[in-house]
C-alpha cells in the first residue's frame, strides 16, 4: 500500500483532499490535474461517507461529475463509470444550464446539478497508478 502525500488522505485505493478556495467546476478540475488527480468520483456510500467526513462542512462543493457533452447523460471526469448516484429529490433539473455536479446541496449530503461557473470549494482524488477504477 502506497502512502498519501502530505495533507492527502486515502479510502481505498485512492487519495483524497479538500481544497477551501472557491473555484468555478473547470478551474477546480485543472487544480486536481496539476495534482495527478481528478475531482472525486464517487461510486458507493463509504466513498461517499468518507467524503463526507473529510468535508466536514454544511456548505456544497464541487465532485468530478458533469453532463456538458449531453444534456442527462452523466460523466466522472477521471473516466471511471457513473454506477452510483445521489440526487437530491428532483435532481438533476438543469434549471439553467446546470452541467457540473455539487454534493451536499442544501446542507443534507446529496447532489445537485449546478451551474459550472459557480465558485465552490471541491475534492480532488488522485487513483493509485497500480490499480484501475474504469
Amino acid at each position: 500500500v502506497t502512502a498519501c502525500e502530505t495533507g492527502w488522505s486515502r479510502h481505498g485505493k485512492r487519495c483524497f483532499k479538500v481544497f477551501n478556495d472557491p473555484k468555478s467546476w473547470k478551474d477546480a478540475e485543472v487544480t486536481c490535474l496539476n495534482h495527478g488527480g481528478n475531482l472525486a468520483s464517487v461510486h458507493n456510500n463509504k466513498e461517499h461517507a468518507f467524503i463526507k467526513n473529510l468535508v466536514s462542512s454544511s456548505k456544497p462543493f464541487w465532485i468530478g461529475g458533469y453532463d456538458a457533452v449531453s444534456e442527462g447523460t452523466w460523466f466522472w471526469s477521471d473516466g471511471s463509470k457513473m454506477n452510483f448516484r445521489l440526487w437530491n429529490a428532483g435532481e438533476p433539473n438543469n434549471s439553467v444550464e446546470e452541467h457540473c455536479i455539487e454534493a451536499n446541496y442544501g446542507g443534507n449530503w446529496y447532489w445537485n446539478d449546478q451551474q459550472c461557473g459557480d465558485q465552490l470549494s471541491f475534492v480532488c482524488a488522485i487513483a493509485d497508478p497500480n490499480c484501475s477504477l474504469k
